[in-house]
């Protein structure tokens, strides 16, 4: 199947935006990437409407278009009245593109003009019980794959794009014909085969606008054609406007996904009966099409343009085409698979959400409901660890045990020196089991002249700042350290206590210096020891020498 939006994997930050806006839920998020489901997206576009990092690729035709050109083709362009939103002189847009070697340019409001006629023929005969106009190829989809009882409902004719290009091809047989737009579903229409060889080709605008540029913004220059009113149809409520007038039906203009499928729900319920509704995927119909969502604010310049240029007083009446421009549109019926309660619970315990109180429908995750979010878990499309209530409470408890567990003393105090929050290992530190010291003001339980040095400074001050000090009241040694909270006026004092420390110091201390003196006692008694051996042998050396001499002397008198 054709990718039509394309994930530039390099460029995604994972933000969920585009999972958020999805109206239909055609995106999953698998492995930390969003991943469109082909065969449940409409191509609304409002994914890549909101992508602010240009991780949306849309399917581009250019170089097929441009080969054409440099091979000399009959090239034909149609062109969305939306155009008035980036180019207010169409002369200007039509001199560019000729230029550029398309032999023609021609407003898509030809094509517009003859499927009004068609629509005013279907109110005067008056056999459907509603109907719903079918120019937005992403509510054709949306009908087709989501509301197919609804098929009866969706009006049998074409869009203009169609009509205009099988116009075309009938007055000029070898042209190719490349329509330029505002929307992405478009492109998709172009290769329905229901409609093979009316539209050989799409350019976006954004893609038009970076070849040739917009024109210097001067309105002006528009073709003649026999109704202009139909010019309105990419404004809210401009295809009602080009439809003459009865009462065989009552006109509603409804726009944005989301409220269309609230309005298919009322019909499905058959609240609503004897309507012609305008559908539009866009909220402001096409004058704010996704490719059109980078020119900020020319929605309303476009709109104020084309009113300026239509016989408002002149809907276009009930008349013959010479164009065959029925449609006939089928049910595609996405497959969804019915789960048991047993397994939707399931999942909802996976995600945090064991009680019924717990599920808060906060719709972060992209899905309304907890319950909606658990089902797109079992049909593969979502993680159920994405959800932000789960991971802010998680992340709380995972906290809060740390700070209650942890051996150091935290203290957070706010731009009054007043407590407002004290762990438990700070209650045993300060002894203040039995005193709750919440909303006192911190001197009352540190009263240090450190500490209030501190407390002077400390609005001038976004650094960590350390010391150590020791309160005789609660006979211990805290080493301080005091940092801001980012970008609040709180401040967290953690305590560290250093008095079982200090103490093993102490007894290690008095232990060297003890065995230092006992070291010192007995090597004085080992050397009065040696001396006094020393001292000895020395006299009986002496005596035994004396006797020896006297036994030698008598010893030679003798011989």
């Amino acid at each position: 199947m054709m990718k039509y939006i394309k994930l530039k994997e390099a460029n995604c930050r994972n933000c969920l935006r585009c999972i958020r806006v999805c109206p239909t839920k055609a995106m999953s998020y698998i492995n930390h990437q969003p991943t469109i489901i082909e065969d449940e997206c409409i191509l609304c576009g409002e994914c890549y409407k909101v992508c602010h990092h240009s991780a949306k690729k849309i399917i581009s035709n250019f170089q097929k278009v441009k080969g054409w050109l440099a091979q000399g083709e009959q090239v034909i362009v149609s062109v969305a009245p939306s155009f008035v939103t980036v180019w207010p002189n169409f002369q200007w847009l039509k001199a560019q593109l000729k230029a550029q070697g398309f032999y023609d340019v021609e407003e898509t409001a030809n094509g517009a003009i003859m499927v009004s006629k068609e629509y005013n023929k279907l109110i005067n005969e008056k056999k459907m019980r509603n109907i719903i106009s079918t120019c937005c190829p992403a509510v054709v989809s949306l009908v087709e794959k989501e509301y197919g009882d609804l098929i009866d409902c969706l009006a049998p004719i074409v869009s203009p794009m169609i009509a205009h290009g099988k116009d075309i091809k009938k007055r000029y047989p070898n042209a190719k014909v490349v329509f330029l737009s505002p929307c992405i579903a478009k492109e998709k229409e172009a290769n329905d085969s229901r409609f093979d060889g009316a539209v050989d080709a799409t350019l976006n605008v954004e893609e038009v606008v970076k070849w040739i540029g917009v024109d210097p913004g001067i309105d002006g220059g528009w073709d003649e054609i026999s109704q202009p009113i139909a010019r309105l149809y990419p404004t809210p409520s401009g295809i009602l406007k080009t439809l003459a007038d009865d009462d065989n039906y009552k006109r509603v203009n409804v726009e944005g996904v989301n409220r269309i499928k609230e309005c298919l729900e009322a019909i499905r319920s058959g609240m609503l009966e004897g309507y012609f509704f305008e559908m539009s995927a866009c909220n402001g119909s096409c004058v704010n099409g996704p490719l059109l969502s980078h020119f900020k604010h020319n929605e309303w310049l476009g709109q104020s343009l084309i009113r300026d240029n239509v016989e408002k007083a002149k809907p276009i009446q009930v008349m013959s085409n010479d164009e065959d421009l029925a449609a006939k549109w089928e049910k595609q019926d996405i497959y969804r698979p019915q789960y048991s309660e047993e397994q939707i619970q399931d999942i909802l315990n996976l995600m945090g959400k064991n009680v019924k109180s717990k599920e808060f429908n906060c719709g972060a995750c992209g899905y309304e409901t907890c319950r909606d979010k658990a089902i797109a878990v079992l049909d593969g499309k979502a993680d159920p660890k994405l959800c932000m209530p789960y991971a802010l409470e998680h992340a709380q408890s995972v906290s809060n045990i740390i700070i209650k567990n942890t051996p150091n003393g935290i203290i957070v105090i706010d731009n009054n020196n007043l407590i407002k929050e004290i762990n438990p290992a700070a209650m045993y530190m300060l002894h203040l089991d039995t005193i709750n010291p919440i909303g006192m003001p911190i001197e009352a339980i540190l009263n240090k002249d450190e500490f209030a040095e501190f407390l002077k400074s400390k609005q001038n001050s976004n650094e960590t700042q350390y010391f150590r000090a020791y309160y005789e009241e609660y006979g211990k040694t805290f080493d301080h350290a005091i940092m801001r909270l980012s970008d609040e006026d709180y401040y967290v004092v953690i305590l560290m206590d250093l008095t079982v420390q200090e103490t093993k110091e102490k007894i290690m201390k008095k232990m060297r210096s003890s065995t230092i003196e006992i070291t010192q006692q007995v090597i004085d008694e080992q050397m009065r020891t040696v001396q006094e051996i020393a001292s000895l042998l020395g006299e009986t050396t002496a005596r035994s020498k004396v006797a020896l001499s006297k036994l030698k002397k008598a010893m030679e008198d003798e011989g």
